[in-house]
C-alpha cells in the first residue's frame, strides 16, 4: 500500500521536492515560536519588575509624606524644645539660691526632674468628648435655673 506524497491528484511523486520547503517553513515557524516565547518571558519579567517597583514606590511615597510632615512641623519642634529648655533653666534658677553656686547653669537638678507638660493629648474619642461637653452644659443650665426657681417661689 502506497501513500500519495502530494495533495494534488496529478502531481508527481517527488517527496524531496515537496518536503524541503515544508521543512524550511517548519523551521521558520519554530524559530518564530521561540522568539515569541522569549518575548513573552521577558514581558513577564518586566511585569514582575514593575510590580515590585510599584510596591517600593508606594513605600517611598509614604516615607516622603512622613518626611514632609516632619519638615512641616519642624519649627514647632524647635519652639517646644526651646520652651522645655527654658522650663528647666527656670527650675535651675529657682534652685540656685539653695545651692552654694552663683551660676544657675552649675545647679544639678534632682534625679527625675522633668520639664513642664507642653502637649495635651486627648484621651477620649471626639464623640465622647462632645457628649461630655453637652452634659456639662446641661448641668450648668440646670444649676443656673434652680437658684432662680428657689428665689422666685
Amino acid at each position: 500500500m502506497s501513500y500519495r506524497a502530494s495533495l494534488y491528484p496529478g502531481a508527481p511523486h517527488s517527496s524531496a521536492a515537496v518536503t524541503a520547503p515544508l521543512v524550511a517553513s517548519a523551521k521558520d515557524k519554530q524559530r518564530e515560536c521561540q522568539a515569541y516565547e522569549t518575548v513573552r518571558d521577558q514581558a513577564n519579567q518586566l511585569a514582575h519588575f514593575l510590580d515590585a517597583y510599584a510596591d517600593k514606590y508606594t513605600t517611598l511615597t509614604g516615607g516622603s509624606e512622613a518626611v514632609g510632615d516632619v519638615v512641616e512641623h519642624w519649627q514647632n519642634v524647635f519652639r517646644i524644645t526651646a520652651l522645655t529648655l527654658g522650663s528647666l533653666a527656670q527650675k535651675r534658677a529657682d534652685l540656685a539660691p539653695t545651692v552654694d553656686s552663683s551660676d544657675p547653669a552649675d545647679v544639678v537638678l534632682p534625679r527625675g526632674t522633668l520639664p513642664d507638660k507642653l502637649v495635651r493629648i486627648p484621651v477620649r474619642p471626639a464623640d465622647e468628648e462632645e457628649e461630655a461637653l453637652a452634659a456639662a452644659a446641661a448641668a450648668a443650665r440646670e444649676q443656673t435655673a434652680s437658684p432662680a426657681a428657689a428665689t422666685g417661689g
